[in-house]
This record gives C-alpha cells, structure tokens and sequence, in this order.
C-alpha cells in the first residue's frame, strides 16, 4: 500500500489543484482605512493565499516594504514566523501597531514577529544566510508615484480614475534610499542589488515573490513600462530561478476609463503580476 504523501504546504491534493489557476480574479478585497492612507496595498487575501501555498508552519517569511504589515498578519495567522523591514516611520507605526493586536491573537510559542524600520538593503544584513523560505512583497515602482500625483493633480484630477476607482496615490516618504523616490535605472539597480542579498538569505528550494504592475511613463514619452520583466530578469541575474508567473485580474474592482481617444487606443491595465522565482 502506498504511503498518502504530504505536501510540503500542508496543502491536500484538492486545494494544490484548485490554488493552481494561472489567473486570480478572486484575492481583491475592500481596502481598510489604513490601506486607504498607504494608498498602494495589497489585500490580505492575496497574502493569505500565497503564504499558504508558498511556505509551511514555522517557516521564516521576509517581507522587505513592509508598508502597514499586510504580509506580516497573514503570516502570524498562518503560524509562519515573520521579518518585516519598512523605511517609513509613518507607515512604520501603523504596521507596528495593527500588529500588537494580530500577535497577541494569533501567535504560539513557535513564531516569532520582527518588524525594523530603515532601508531594507542595510536591515537584510543582519539576518542569517539560508534562513528565509518565503519573500514575499511589492516594491515602490520606481519615481512612477511623482509622476502619477503631478498628472492627478494638474491634469486628471476629476477624471473617472480618481474618482470612481478611489485612486488615493500619495509619495511615501522623502528619504533618499526610498525605492519610490529613485529615477528608473537607480531603482533597477538598488533592485538588484536587493536581489542578490535576499538570494544569500533563501533557503534552497525557498521562494522569491513579487508582485507588481506594468505602467506607462507618458510623461517621458515611453508608452509601455514592463515592469514585472526588469523585476524577473534582476532575480535571474541574482541566482533565482523564474519559477512561474501568476496574473492577477482586478477588472471587478476597477472601473474603466477610457484613454487616447479618439487618437490612439490603450488598455486599461487593471492587473497585475505576480512574480514567482525560486532559489534552486
């Protein structure tokens, strides 16, 4: 008789197959008051789901932008042990606060929570190499947020996209090393350089997640921004493995506008990407 295997996510063979569809439409959720004030978050569901099929119990999970600590609730729930690094001390206390009450319901005396404030490239330093079995996270998208708030504010601020779709965009801090304030090519490389020292502290066989959007960047004339590519190929050229690719649709949460008419047609990118490395 064949022994019944165990799946290294605890996972049964029914959730493995149902978790495995190449397009998620079903992660957005209403955001929080605290998400609101961010105004780039995730949904906890997504969290939720990509600890659970990433990662085990007791497991270590970093998260390098922390932002209001999304990731780190999932994984305390989750009973994963958690690292989280956030530059911005606004968004720093948040985290910290929503986390004393997260903690104190869902911990046990097998997981551990660490959130640090300050540049996630100095803070990575001071963990073990080959600790980590997830990263998971959603880095700023260069100095994209500048652009997005100038546009808002001088050109579209009563447009269908702010108004309908919520759009709440706001610079998350003026600090020089924050990713969000780096013109593109400084943000690949700090990226890289990221890169390389989350790989030093991935366990073998640990994974390498992020999750971004594509964008355009009018405003320099360049009518389509890959990001979710420049995000693969820095982790390839780190050591990882482009291990999958996951989009998430969020046309349901998102109403569309209409844009380049009547000159010129664009899509409305209301998905994103879910980027999937492995270390091997």
């Amino acid at each position: 008789m064949n022994k019944t295997q165990i799946s290294f996510n605890g996972l049964s063979t029914q959730e493995w197959a149902k978790n495995s569809r190449s397009v998620w439409n079903d992660v957005s959720s209403p955001r929080s008051k605290n998400a609101l004030k961010h105004g780039a978050t995730f949904p906890k569901k997504l969290s939720d789901r990509i600890i659970a099929l990433y990662s085990s119990k007791n497991d270590y999970v970093l998260d390098p932008f922390l932002g209001i600590g999304t990731t780190a609730k999932s994984a305390l729930e989750l009973k994963r042990n958690m690292i989280g690094f956030e530059l911005s001390s606004e968004f720093y206390s948040m985290a910290s606060q929503d986390l004393k009450e997260s903690y104190s319901l869902f911990s046990n005396e097998f997981t551990n929570c660490t959130i640090l404030q300050g540049d996630c490239l100095e803070l990575i330093e001071t963990l073990q190499d080959d600790s980590i079995s997830l990263t998971f996270t959603s880095p700023p998208y260069a100095d994209l947020i500048h652009k997005v708030i100038d546009d808002r504010t001088k050109r579209h601020k009563k447009s269908a996209f702010v108004v309908d779709n919520n759009a709440t965009t706001k610079i998350y801090s003026n600090h020089e090393k924050d990713f969000g304030n780096m013109d593109f090519q400084s943000y690949i490389n700090a990226v890289k350089s990221l890169m390389l020292k989350i790989f030093a502290k991935t366990k073998p066989k640990g994974y390498n997640i992020w999750v971004v959007k594509d964008y355009r960047d009018t405003k320099n004339k360049i009518p389509y921004v890959d990001l979710h590519s420049h995000i693969a190929r820095a982790g390839e050229e780190a050591g990882f493995k482009y291990h999958d690719l996951i989009i998430w649709d969020q046309n349901e949460r998102r109403r569309l506008v209409l844009l380049g008419y009547p000159s010129v047609f664009y899509v409305n990118q209301n998905h994103s990407f879910i980027v999937v490395l492995r270390k091997s």
